[in-house]
């Protein structure tokens, strides 16, 4: 087939890719009005020294883990769920909450994932509070003035949401696209009648010699012309 043949099939067959796409897209949107959905909410903490000490801001980089070990605890989380009356347990929590250090940046990122933006919001916030409150009974215990402040620099907010309704309907209809023109193609192959007088020349090797013309019920039949011989 020549790139005119491949362009025709797409003409000629642009209903079944059209509909294919629309097809996919609409089963797209189904499925993501289907699945449950899930809201992701993301708190900043920022973590400094109270002094310019390069030995302090090396222990600031070795204590972040550890404050998310104090709070990343199966107990720890239950406590905060039921404080803020989620009935959702703490070992539940576990898989649900990620707290991610961040030494280069000073920065500690809290994220929660919840069927509800309210429940993810409140859990993000309360997951902080709660390591701010673990640092601040460690300052408490130690002696001299250096100490490791931890402060909540972005309330939790909305960070994604899935499913994402918009992005699987674009999703669908470019994946349904790309399966109607193949369908066209394969429709395309396995037609094998011959539609027209370039049909006939293209893969039988004859010259059309005339054509009978089709009469529908109470039309006239045109008079026939004479048919002149390929020479």
């Amino acid at each position: 087939m020549q790139l005119r043949d491949y362009i025709s099939v797409l003409v000629k067959r642009w209903w079944v890719i059209a509909l294919t796409a629309l097809a996919a897209a609409v089963a797209a949107y189904g499925v993501s009005k289907v699945l449950p959905h899930t809201f992701r909410s993301q708190a900043v903490y920022l973590a400094l020294a109270n002094q310019a000490d390069n030995g302090l801001n090396i222990v600031l980089r070795n204590s972040m883990n550890s404050y998310r070990e104090l709070v990343m605890q199966p107990g720890v989380l239950d406590q905060i769920s039921q404080s803020l009356g989620l009935d959702i347990s703490g070992e539940k929590w576990m898989a649900d909450v990620n707290i991610q250090p961040l030494p280069d940046e000073q920065k500690i990122v809290i994220e929660v994932d919840a069927p509800q933006l309210a429940q993810a919001q409140a859990m993000a916030n309360a997951v902080g509070d709660r390591m701010i409150a673990e640092v601040n009974r460690i300052n408490a215990s130690l002696e001299g003035t250096a100490r490791i402040n931890v402060t909540r620099i972005q309330e939790a907010r909305l960070l994604s949401m899935s499913p994402n309704t918009k992005i699987n309907v674009l999703a669908g209809g470019i994946l349904g696209l790309v399966i109607g023109v193949l369908l066209a193609y394969i429709l395309e192959y396995v037609d094998d009648t011959l539609k027209s007088s370039e049909d006939v020349e293209r893969f039988v090797g004859l010259t059309t010699l005339g054509a009978i013309p089709v009469v529908g019920p109470g039309e006239a039949t045109p008079p026939l012309k004479p048919l002149r011989r390929a020479r």
